[in-house]
């Protein structure tokens, strides 16, 4: 199939000149899409992707999407959607931002799958700090989002300092070394390309046969008148709304902060505007953005909209704001209709205005160029020099990756925090949680909602409110910090389904249930499950995605001790101490129980960490000693205790004491792994000196990767056995 054939069949239009020139984009060097609003960005850098899986072409297994509002990627989402549908190929599309998080994509490394999300969300789990992912499944995601994928940052004049970062990222995936390519495309309407120099780039812009091309150029062309309105106060802003705005049409205005949208609603209450904001929980988001659909009135919003929201305005009133906000915020009025006529206005404040969260100097240069600015078409915008400002930046080391590899609260400091590299700091949340009493385990971001860091401390110290903050594995009372997820009694109040986040306590939100993390940890399994079985499922697992690891050209002398890592990882539950809360009967070994005991009973043991030891005593190089400890992410770069509180007994590791003995077990037509007394040679601190070693040897994303691959196939190998019990098969 030609390519020009897939993407008709995808999008049922054919593509532009440059569209059809990126599709030959090797991925060896960094892409630079400098194209306006309207020219098809989103499907020019998604369908290649889709046709070389399609055409089988060698290509990445993931495609990462990262954008900078969420309704900019619930947008992005809801089109993905609808091409990869039509593209007949069984890819799954996955969406995480603010209020949304879908998981899957790093229980299996070797399907292909297309993440689209928020910069801070995708930014964070590819340092290993994903925002409302717990310590223990924060390599998975940091894996999948760090080999073998090809990232897109769309809007990048948006994004702040996600851009540098994402280029250092880039830069040390390069040096470092990933397993598969991890490639780079940056997209924007308005390009600042300072943080690439010294860096390979080809650059996709709109060509003179682009521009003859009918459709393009009407878009590119249509006029979009530009008219100054002095205003006094919010009360002047609903004033010109409705003297502007025209009954069975569409009227956007653009305020920067969530109050004065709040206030601006209020006073449009006659028109029943839609006021839309990004701090809503995502169970209200998702039902404001199917409101949006082909939705006539009056619309006020925050920044949120200012892209990929597939609005088509006919009216729109702004705030002035930095000049790569105003021409995104142009692209929300005559967006694709352009026959229709459109009237841009912006606000002059006469009394005193504060520009936040912009500064005041960057919307003073907008104010300058729009005195002298008659017509916003895209024409017109993109030969406008952009202006020169400082991009926001904070230098992320070789050191400073290889710290967020760890994620023992010992060894996890780095020299900024996660938040500063991957999100400007007026945009600082958490995620925050309503319900009677605490949940479970942690809950999915749908059902929660972002939320001012700062506006927290303050409301909960005003109203006495106790906030309780996600931590190792369950809730604790600490100061929330940027990207922690906190849970309020529903009675504290401070949230509207209609308004959001409002810091009222007179606002009481709804009862609503709840979603939670996946219980990783020995949930009841529908039979009795003996060791034997399950290891050598384990082993199975992973000898099936060996085409694809030779693929990534992970060396086969490599593959096989993976091979034996996946068959004696649980090892360690051989032990009495493990046997006995699984309640096995005498003369039997589980790996998986249909009824366990109380988790107290163990007293913190860790089986991987005693299967670990156990292939030590086997001669196991380090390697296989580290992969097996770390598949489920609570042993890796310390053997000390979790709780900062717990003093560290070097006779008893993690809850393994040393000294005790696992019997043998049977893997049957395999091995029979031999019984073996638990010691470990030198000190818990030779462990931590032995990860920097293989930190060196492996570098921090091939190490994360390998981790995965054997907790893929463990997850794999129970699910196998999962499905044959549905059908009534447990043998």
């Amino acid at each position: 199939m030609h390519y020009c054939e897939f993407f008709w069949q995808c999008t049922g239009f054919s593509p532009y000149p440059w569209q059809k020139r990126f599709s030959t984009w090797s991925g060896k060097s960094i892409a630079v899409v400098a194209a306006p609003t309207g020219a098809g960005k989103e499907f020019g850098v998604e369908i290649p992707w889709l046709y070389c899986h399609k055409m089988s072409i060698p290509t990445t297994a993931r495609l990462i999407y990262a954008l900078p509002t969420r309704s900019l990627v619930e947008q992005v989402y809801e089109n993905t959607l609808e091409v990869v549908t039509k593209s007949g190929l069984p890819i799954k599309v996955y969406c995480l931002k603010g209020g949304l998080v879908e998981h899957g994509f790093e229980q299996d490394l070797t399907q292909p799958a297309i993440l689209i999300g928020t910069q801070d969300q995708l930014l964070s789990r590819a340092l290993n700090r994903g925002f409302g992912v717990s310590w223990g499944q924060r390599p998975l995601h940091c894996a999948a989002l760090t080999n073998d994928c090809r990232w897109v940052l769309d809007e990048i004049q948006l994004t702040g300092v996600a851009y540098s970062t994402l280029v250092q990222l880039y830069k040390h995936w390069q040096e470092l070394g990933t397993y598969g390519q991890t490639q780079l495309c940056l997209m924007s309407a308005t390009f600042d390309d300072r943080p690439l120099h010294g860096l390979e780039v080809e650059r996709f812009e709109l060509s003179t046969e682009d521009m003859a091309h009918s459709l393009l150029a009407a878009k590119v062309m249509r006029p979009k008148p530009v008219f100054r309105a002095t205003v006094a106060d919010v009360a002047d802003v609903a004033a010109l709304v409705k003297a502007h705005h025209l009954p069975g049409s569409l009227s956007l205005a653009v305020v920067n902060t969530v109050e004065r949208a709040r206030e601006v609603g209020k006073l449009l209450f006659d028109l029943a505007p839609l006021v839309i904001h990004s701090q809503f929980l995502g169970i209200d988001r998702e039902k404001l953005q199917q409101k949006l659909k082909s939705y006539q009135g009056v619309i006020v919003a925050t920044q949120v909209v200012e892209a990929g929201v597939d609005l088509d305005a006919d009216l729109l009133i702004t705030e002035l704001c930095p000049w790569s906000s105003f021409v995104q915020r142009c692209g929300r009025c005559g967006r694709k209709r352009t026959e229709n006529a459109v009237q841009i206005h912006w606000l002059d404040y006469q009394q005193q205005w504060k520009p936040l969260p912009y500064d005041a100097p960057e919307c003073e240069a907008t104010r300058d160029r729009l005195l002298k600015l008659s017509d916003a078409s895209l024409h017109h915008l993109a030969e406008i020099p952009l202006p020169k400002l400082d991009l926001p930046s904070y230098q992320l080391t070789k050191r400073d990756v290889q710290t967020f590899f760890c994620t023992h609260y010992k060894n996890r400091d780095t020299t900024y925090t996660i938040s500063q590299y991957v999100r400007d700091p007026t945009a600082f949340t958490v995620s925050v949680v309503w319900s009677i009493e605490p949940p479970e385990r942690l809950p999915h971001q749908k059902f929660t909602c972002p939320v001012p860091t700062k506006e927290l401390t303050d409301f909960c110290k005003s109203y006495s409110v106790i906030p309780l903050v996600w931590g190792e594995d369950a809730w604790e009372n600490k100061e929330p910090k940027h990207g922690d997820v906190v849970w309020l009694p529903l009675a504290a109040g401070g949230y509207s389904h209609e308004r959001g986040w409002t810091a009222n306590p007179d606002d009481q939100c709804q009862a609503y249930s709840l979603e939670v993390e996946p219980q990783y940890n020995d949930p009841p399994f529908p039979y009795a499950l003996p060791l034997g079985i399950h290891l050598q499922d384990t082993e199975a697992a992973l000898r099936e995605v060996i085409p694809y690891l030779q693929m990534l050209k992970i060396p086969e002398r490599l593959i096989e001790e993976l091979c034996r890592c996946a068959r004696w990882h649980d090892w360690g539950k051989a032990h009495q101490v493990w046997q006995a809360y699984a309640q096995a009967d005498r003369g039997e070994l589980l790996a998986k129980s249909t009824k366990y005991g109380s988790p107290m009973q163990m007293k913190g043991y860790r089986h991987e960490l005693a299967s670990a030891i156990a292939a030590a005593t086997q001669g196991a190089a380090f390697l296989s000693q580290y992969l097996i400890a770390a598949h489920h992410g609570k042993v890796r770069d310390s053997l000390w205790p979790t709780n900062p509180k717990e003093r560290f007994n070097k006779q008893v590791l993690r809850g393994v004491e040393l000294g005790t003995h696992l019997p043998s077990v049977e893997i049957s037509g395999v091995e029979v792994l031999p019984a073996v007394e638990l010691t470990i040679s030198g000190n818990a601190g030779n462990w931590e000196r032995q990860v920097r070693n293989l930190l060196r040897e492996y570098g921090p994303f091939r190490l994360i990767y390998l981790e995965a691959i054997i907790r893929n196939a463990d997850v794999k190998a129970s699910r196998y056995r999962e499905e044959q019990a549905k059908h009534g098969n447990s043998n």
